[in-house]
């Protein structure tokens, strides 16, 4: 059978999360960091659901018109999906309960379920619920089977737990999250033990009901649709409309139920959400595993960072040298988490406190909690620099912290720009305007990834700082076009989306093209998190079929399908899943030996291409073009954690072969990022030693 010329979208994505649990499964890697991977493939499913299986749901009630790429029905779809997801979640709970909690209990951290409680950990438990959770909880009294009732509206993606009374009755109860859910019952240097507030809850619950005995009792989790579209027309109110959508979340259909405990009740709850069958997972591993990731971080149990260990100064930066100095001298680039993000937040911070600094102006779609770049714009602000900020209030699931940053920065009394009508703003930029002593002078820095130094520390994302003319003229026409709503800006060095970038990009691919049909070398390499665009594919596709060899670095969703003879047989696709979440954007054209490199916001997504303000910026500096040509090639000589894609669509673990040396790229990253720090280091305290003047000369 020929395969289709592209891979389903949804099922792609599954592929990736299943990758992601393989790490979990890794029985060479210590288990703390397995239990991590278990935390992020959970909370992966939670966006998913809430968005993709959300979609589909809709989708295939308004139709079931086909969907590209490929055509099929959303009902299809749907119903391949969920079985798919249905073995990876089986795999996750099996090895989570059978291998990954007794390895962390024997390691020094033990998760101790119900059915192991001894009597310090009962009178624990006990003390608990009388004085936190009796007082706190609030049991609502429900009709199962009937439908709608209450239960309809339990909270979103929030552990409740329900009770079958002895007389046929229910009622569920909310846990509350104010409350601590860990709770150590043991502690000494080297181990801890812990119960869980949820199974306090359910094994205690019979006390909330006084007179009633129990016919049984489990935990439950509702994921609701969240794939919601906000009034793009309310633009003197567009805060208020995006607030309205956060709380259309709170009680739109569901999605996906997830429960443990009695099997029975937790069937009833889903006949009364009235989801399908497919759409239940029963574990017996505890629910809401994402809040398990602070116990991975946690300093007794944290494994050390070994080879790993990241945050090294930027190469291009020396401890104590100043931004506007070192750019004087050429550009930096920064590789992240392997070199730190603290230039970047140096460059805000220095900003809010220098007397010279005029103005200031950056794009916000995601940044941490407690934001010290956000903390310097507001401190800037505050002094009368004049601070603009895009801050993009439709970046999925941080709706609600980007208002909140908005309206600090608009007390401040930054210029606060709430994103544009119909396009989410996703590009990365930050300048700062200088008045010296040659005159005004622009610095800019250019990234893959958000401004969130938490981030910075767990994703690989590269940037660019530089004060060149033509990047900085180009900025602040991008900036001027965002703010300003113009058309499309006249740019000669950056290329933005939506306008130009679709075209740039087939451009580049169709010149590779071409030189391979005239005969010559041509070679496209390239890095992203998802490649779905099918006119990208198909020049792809057309590259290949003239000779260009391709080779793809992927970390999610490829609908690309490689090695496909007469189709894509000259395209490689490789995935990495390892320590760090891979998220660069960078592309290089061979361009008959001239090579140009480009680092990017975007992913050849279409709604990267199309829906999205974006930025693809080259690099001009030769070094800097071989550091970012030498780290894509270290992704495909990696042979421990690299995964190639089939032409069936099935992932392949690649090992070395016969006489091969073992390769693991952020672990040579991470390598040369210290010998680079080292270096330097030697270079500065041999450059301390020297005298000014010979022994003896006064």
């Amino acid at each position: 059978m020929t395969p289709s010329r592209y891979i389903q979208r949804e099922i792609s994505w599954n592929a990736f999360n299943a990758r992601v649990l393989d790490e979990a499964l890794r029985s060479d890697l210590l288990p703390a960091r397995r239990l991590k991977f278990i935390a992020i493939t959970s909370a992966n499913y939670d966006e998913f659901f809430m968005v993709r299986v959300g979609r589909l749901m809709r989708d295939s009630r308004a139709g079931d018109a086909p969907i590209p790429p490929g055509g099929q029905r959303p009902s299809a779809v749907l119903s391949r999906l969920l079985e798919e997801i249905r073995q990876v979640i089986h795999r996750q709970d099996t090895a989570l309960t059978r291998d990954i909690l007794p390895a962390l209990a024997e390691s020094g951290l033990t998760i101790l379920p119900p059915e192991q409680w001894d009597s310090e950990a009962r009178a624990k438990a006990k003390r608990i619920f009388e004085y936190e959770l009796f007082p706190t909880c609030t049991p609502i009294a429900i009709d199962l089977p009937a439908a709608p009732h209450p239960i309809a509206q339990a909270a979103q993606r929030r552990i409740h737990a329900a009770f079958r009374l002895d007389n046929g009755r229910c009622a569920f109860v909310r846990l509350p999250e104010n409350l601590e859910r860990f709770r150590t019952l043991r502690s000494s240097p080297n181990s801890r033990t812990v119960i869980l507030l949820d199974h306090i809850l359910l094994t205690h619950g019979e006390r909330l009901f006084p007179g009633r005995g129990l016919a049984g009792a489990c935990l439950f989790r509702i994921t609701r649709d969240a794939d919601m579209t906000v009034d793009e027309e309310r633009d003197e109110d567009f805060i208020a409309a995006m607030e309205e959508v956060l709380e259309r979340r709170k009680s739109s259909f569901p999605v996906r139920l997830e429960s443990s405990g009695h099997r029975p009740l937790a069937e009833s709850i889903r006949d009364a959400l009235e989801l399908p069958p497919e759409h239940h997972f029963h574990f017996r591993s505890p629910l809401d595993l994402k809040a398990f990731l602070p116990l991975t971080r946690s300093p007794a149990f944290e494994e050390n960072a070994g080879p790993l260990e990241v945050s090294q100064i930027p190469r291009d930066l020396g401890e104590n040298d100043t931004i506007w100095d070192t750019l004087k001298d050429g550009d930096i680039l920064l590789h992240h988490p392997y070199e730190s993000f603290a230039p970047v937040i140096r460059m805000v911070e220095s900003a809010a406190v220098d007397p010279d600094v005029l103005a200031v102006k950056m794009t916000l779609y995601r940044t941490s909690g407690d934001s010290p770049i956000v903390s310097a714009l507001i401190a800037a602000a505050e002094r009368g620099v004049q601070v603009t900020v895009i801050v993009e209030l439709k970046a999925r699931f941080d709706e609600g912290a980007n208002i909140g940053w908005a309206a600090r920065l608009e007390q401040a009394g930054a210029i606060v720009i709430y994103g544009l009508a119909g396009l989410k703003v996703h590009a990365k930029a930050l300048m700062i305007v200088r008045r010296e002593d040659s005159g005004i002078r622009r610095y800019l820095h250019l990234g893959t990834g958000n401004y969130n130094e938490d981030t910075a520390e767990l994703y690989t994302d590269m940037g660019l700082i530089t004060a060149r003319d033509g990047f900085t003229r180009d900025a602040a026409l991008f900036f001027n076009a965002v703010t300003g709503y113009s058309s499309e800006p006249r740019l000669g060095t950056l290329t933005m989306a939506p306008f130009a970038l679709r075209r740039e990009t087939l451009r580049l691919i169709h010149r590779e093209t071409e030189r391979a049909k005239d005969g010559e070398e041509a070679r496209i390499t390239a890095k992203m998190n998802s490649l779905v665009d099918t006119e990208i594919i198909e020049a792809l596709y057309e590259a290949s079929g003239a000779g260009v060899r391709v080779n793809l670095n992927i970390r999610g969703i490829c609908c690309l399908r490689p090695g496909v003879e007469g189709m894509s047989e000259n395209i490689r696709v490789v995935s990495i899943i390892d320590t760090f979440l891979e998220h660069t954007r960078a592309f290089i054209y061979h361009n008959g030996g001239n090579i140009e490199v480009y680092l990017s916001s975007a992913d050849w997504m279409t709604r990267n291409l199309d829906r999205r303000v974006e930025l693809l910026f080259p690099i001009p500096q030769p070094a800097h073009k071989r550091r970012i040509a030498a780290a894509l090639d270290a992704y495909f000589r990696d042979n421990t954690r690299a995964r190639q894609l089939r032409p069936d669509g099935e992932w392949r673990l690649r090992s070395p072969l016969e006489g091969e040396r073992k390769f693991r790229a952020q672990e040579h990253f991470a390598g040369r990022a210290r010998q680079a720090a080292r270096k330097r280091d030697g270079a500065e305290r041999r450059a301390l030693s020297v005298r000014r003047r010979p022994p003896g000369e006064r």
